[in-house]
């Protein structure tokens, strides 16, 4: 199965709960009813750790990373499967939608080095295939992400986000 990121529209209000609630987050996230998952919830699937890295030039996070859409905001409820969820106000989603927006599809091949993927042990351990499939998915993966995050800010929401 793996790790997948996944990001989540919230309103002011959403956030506020589950700041003072945080089993509200939990039943949120991971509803009983699987017909009930979170509205508007994409994932990154198993590239998101290729779009840090080609967005911000690191492999872990930093506070001063231009483009935070993977690791951004501030902790929010209990651990998950790989740490807690992150929320991202609605200002800084506003701020990255930006950025992502300046950033397109030819940037990211322009960034895209195999080699330096698998020295910064990116996961999936992939990229010594060197294979323009791998690219394609990190590239794919990418275009879906900033979609959501610039219908997020259009909408004036924050983002959860998660690894699971």
């Amino acid at each position: 199965m793996g790790m997948c990121a996944y990001f989540v529209p919230v309103t002011g209000e959403q956030i506020a709960l589950f700041t003072e609630e945080p089993d509200e987050l939990i039943a949120f996230l991971f509803p009983d009813d699987l017909d009930q998952e979170p509205e508007g919830r994409i994932d990154a699937d198993k590239a998101w750790h290729a779009i840090h890295f080609l967005l911000n030039g690191s492999a872990m996070p930093e506070e001063t990373d231009p483009a935070p859409a993977i690791f951004g905001g501030e902790p929010i409820g209990e651990e998950l499967d790989y740490g807690p969820a992150r929320v991202l106000q609605p200002a800084e989603v506003q701020a990255l939608a930006g950025t992502l927006a300046g950033i397109d599809a030819a940037q990211l091949r322009a960034r895209y080095v195999p080699e330096q993927l698998t020295e910064a042990d990116i996961y999936p351990s992939m990229w010594d295939r060197n294979d323009d499939t791998d690219l394609d998915y990190v590239i794919e993966n990418y275009l879906h992400m900033a979609t959501f995050y610039r219908g997020a800010a259009e909408r004036g929401d924050g983002v959860l986000l998660y690894i699971a």
